[in-house]
């Protein structure tokens, strides 16, 4: 079977794709399940900490106290914990793109939410012009 006609990348497939190569067409419903489907937010946060796997290893092997060893992975930590969050839409935003799909997808739950918000603001505000006595 032609990797074209596939519509989940193999192991190979999805280290490139982790690496920022372009995924065939094929596998569009795939990208769109990963970066905006159930579970995307547990699979960025995850994708995001284990790039600091190796400085954390390199952090533990040093000879000190464990609270120094502590307080050196939280002055890593928290400052990616809040880089990553900032960054969160920008970076699905740039997978889309990269992938040649529409980067103004959103999850279901959050476009459901958008539209109950939007229709309690309508019936709120929208209803009419209103008249004060």
């Amino acid at each position: 079977m032609s990797s074209q006609l596939r519509e989940h990348p193999n192991t190979v497939e999805r280290v490139e794709y982790l690496c920022g190569r372009h995924l065939p067409d094929s596998m569009h419903e795939w990208v769109v399940r990963d970066a905006a489907g159930p579970g995307h937010n547990r699979r960025y946060y995850t994708r995001g900490i284990l790039m600091f796997v190796p400085i954390i290893v390199a952090i533990l092997v040093i000879p000190t106290a464990w609270w120094v060893k502590v307080a050196m992975i939280l002055l890593v930590m928290l400052p990616a914990g809040f880089f990553l969050t900032a960054l969160k839409d920008i970076y699905l935003k740039h997978l889309l793109i990269d992938n040649d799909i529409d980067p103004d997808i959103q999850t279901g739950k959050w476009r459901a939410e958008h539209d109950r918000r939007a229709a309690a603001y309508d019936s709120k505000f929208r209803s009419g012009p209103r008249r004060y006595a």
